[in-house]
């Protein structure tokens, strides 16, 4: 293909969605090249950089079907590499104080489960497999280079001499705190976005684990809710890379510290349900305990900026950060990304395809963010102690909520629905839809008969 907006991107940081990204910026620029802070291993290991990643996290549907249009052929790399396969309600068991487990249907949907590190891993392979991107680990990204209200390329520290500076003629921004992008709005004098932010204080607290064959659960993964506002605890189960499982609790304050196996093995009766306890009575602890602490959920609202600076792009959690537990993050930068590798394709014809598809990005995110945000920021505000603004009809919402879940125990035309929305592969507004709309007003409509 020949070169149709420049002759480099530079991709700050190196985790999922500065991979994504480089994988969707490959065919329109002669280089791009992934610039990351941390030392990497030539195998899946965890990283300064990334201090969550030895916490659970999910590859969901819409972010599996994402990276699959970016480097096509990942969903078969990472289930050859070892990732486990789990059929999504036929395997999972889902559990909630107002209906109990959810019905396992099958639906012919599946995820592929793996640690952090080792989708990570998977997915840096991949995007290293292409010719135009180069990886440079151990390089810090001081600043965005500003030249006539534009990014004119990024400064970096390699730890080997006097810093370095990298022209490009687009930057993007995916180092997770949207740092560098808001310091180059400072330099250059422009307002910096809005941020909306909902404070949950949460505790995470993790084990991994190896389950005996004989002992091993009929399903395979386990997510247990919390029941607001008086149970605050969540946890989730999941397979592993390796035949592992790994096991974490997220608390909003109501346990002491867990420092060991005993200590945690003994604080899941409090949970909901006795699932997870009952699964892990004979698993066998493979490292220690991790914790982690998540103050907010944050979103920068560099979309609603009425400009940018041309040829400076953020993404992921530069732009939005959502609270681990409900494993949206990974998901919700590859479709991030995959918008990107969508609009790069429609700006090609432009007279500045540059400008028409940093433009487009901006005009398209919030649709991308604004499922995977209602979902988890609805959920956490339920509790009375999560700081934020409730919107005005979110009594309205919680009573939909439970609605929507007695639907989906009573029809599996609502489950699916759910499940679409869920894994990110259907916009939120689905489940508004008069069709789906109808199904749940009627088993409403027969509960309180």
């Amino acid at each position: 293909m020949s070169n149709f907006f420049g002759r480099r991107a530079v991709v700050v940081g190196g985790g999922i969605g500065g991979l994504s990204a480089a994988g969707a910026l490959a065919p329109y620029f002669e280089q791009v090249d992934v610039l990351e802070r941390d030392r990497l291993a030539a195998y899946a290991e965890s990283r300064p950089g990334t201090a969550q990643d030895r916490h659970t996290h999910g590859l969901l549907a819409g972010g599996l079907k994402a990276l699959g249009e970016i480097f096509p052929g990942f969903e078969r790399d990472l289930a050859e590499a070892g990732a486990v396969s789990v059929g999504v309600a036929q395997d999972i068991r889902y559990e909630r104080a107002d209906v109990g487990a959810l019905p396992r249907r099958d639906f012919g949907l599946s995820i592929l489960c793996a640690s952090r590190p080792f989708i990570e891993f998977v997915l840096r392979r991949r995007a290293m497999a292409v010719a135009n991107i180069a990886l440079r680990a151990g390089c810090r990204v001081t600043e965005i280079v500003p030249a006539h209200e534009a990014a004119h390329g990024v400064r970096f520290d390699s730890g080997s001499g006097p810093s370095e500076t990298l022209e490009a003629d687009l930057v993007v921004d995916a180092s997770g705190r949207g740092a560098t992008t808001l310091e180059l709005l400072d330099t250059l004098g422009w307002e910096r976005p809005q941020v909306t932010e909902i404070g949950i204080d949460l505790t995470y607290t993790t084990a991994v684990v190896r389950i005996p064959a004989d002992a091993m659960p009929d399903w395979k993964l386990v997510i247990t809710l919390p029941n607001p506002p008086a149970l605050g605890l969540y946890a989730v189960l999941v397979p592993l890379e390796g035949g592992r499982w790994i096991v974490t609790i997220a608390d909003r304050g109501s346990i002491p510290r867990l420092d060991n196996w005993g200590s945690f093995h003994a604080a899941l009766p409090q949970l909901l349900t006795p699932t997870i306890y009952d699964a892990l009575r004979r698993a066998e602890p493979l490292d220690g305990i991790r914790h982690y602490g998540f103050p907010a959920s944050v979103w920068r609202h560099f979309e609603r900026l009425p400009r940018l600076p041309r040829g400076a792009l953020p993404i992921a959690d530069a732009l939005c950060r959502f609270n681990p537990i409900y494993g949206q993050g990974m998901s919700a930068a590859a479709k991030q990304a995959r918008l990107l590798q969508t609009v790069l394709g429609l700006a090609a014809a432009e007279p500045d395809p540059l400008l028409a598809a940093q433009a487009g990005f901006m005009a398209g995110v919030e649709a991308v963010l604004q499922t995977p945000w209602s979902m988890s920021t609805s959920a956490d505000l339920a509790f009375p102690d999560t700081r934020g603004e409730r919107p005005e009809d979110f009594e309205k919402s919680r009573q939909f909520e439970a609605a929507l879940f007695r639907a989906v125990v009573a029809d599996p035309v609502v489950h699916r629905a759910m499940i679409e929305v869920g894994q990110l592969l259907q916009p939120h507004d689905l489940l508004h839809e008069p069709h789906i709309k109808e199904r749940i007003d009627a088993v409403s409509a027969k509960a309180f008969a």
